[in-house]
């Protein structure tokens, strides 16, 4: 979707009620990624033991149940500008065909590019609290990083913090990806990428506060939700 004269792109139909809330500053001219093997993914949720300020040892979480309770529906490369970082998205809740439909296969390397930024203030927040309503109208993923061992986690997690969270924060803002269906350039649906925030955050308490529990202290994450325009 090609930036207006302003540099600003045109309001979604039917999605988002502030116009010019987002913008295109992110110009699209990485190819990197593209013909990325599959990850052997490594999961950074690990099971070991943490260590709180005084000393002692915190009860471990029961992985298997986590990852049980929210399934990796993706994998792949998340883009922006001439970085990427290698996450998995874990299903949350609301409706996983959203999630099926909109991400793209992974077969030869799959990617998605952040090209668009919406700002984070109230009239669009609004906006996405309201489509999260009913739980057939969004999809709610969490995405973490992933690699191939440990040292590749350990860089993908180190890229997808200050590539990707510390930028978007910095901005104030929120990742915007449109998704097109096969064969058509008409965007389908809308991936909302949010760094931690006090709405992404305060939505992953109320509906997965056991997976924020886990990763919070332990790994960046990026929160998305998927609607369809």
């Amino acid at each position: 979707m090609p930036p207006g004269p302003s540099g600003s792109f045109p309001e979604y139909s039917g999605m988002y009620s502030n116009r010019g809330g987002i913008h295109s500053q992110i110009p699209e001219t990485s190819p990197v990624g593209l013909n990325q093997p599959p990850l052997n993914v490594t999961p950074t949720m690990g099971a070991d033991l943490q260590t709180k300020p005084d000393g002692k040892m915190t009860q471990p979480v029961n992985m298997l149940q986590l990852l049980t309770k929210y399934p990796i529906v993706w994998q792949g490369l998340l883009a922006l500008k001439n970085d990427t970082a290698a996450v998995q998205l874990h299903f949350v809740c609301g409706n996983k065909a959203l999630a099926h439909r909109s991400l793209p296969l992974q077969e030869g390397g799959a990617l998605l590019r952040i090209v668009q930024r919406m700002r984070l203030e109230a009239s669009q927040l609004e906006s996405v609290a309201r489509r999260m309503t009913g739980d057939s109208d969004f999809c709610l993923l969490l995405a973490l990083p992933c690699g191939r061992d440990q040292d590749d986690v350990l860089n993908q997690t180190q890229a997808l913090k200050a590539a990707f969270i510390n930028y978007l924060q910095a901005k104030l803002a929120a990742g915007i990806i449109n998704i097109p269906n096969p064969g058509s350039n008409q965007p389908a649906y809308v991936l909302q990428i949010f760094p931690p925030c006090e709405f992404s955050e305060s939505h992953l308490s109320q509906l997965a506060p056991d997976l924020l529990n886990r990763i919070s202290s332990i790994s960046p994450h990026l929160m998305i939700v998927i609607t369809s325009v």
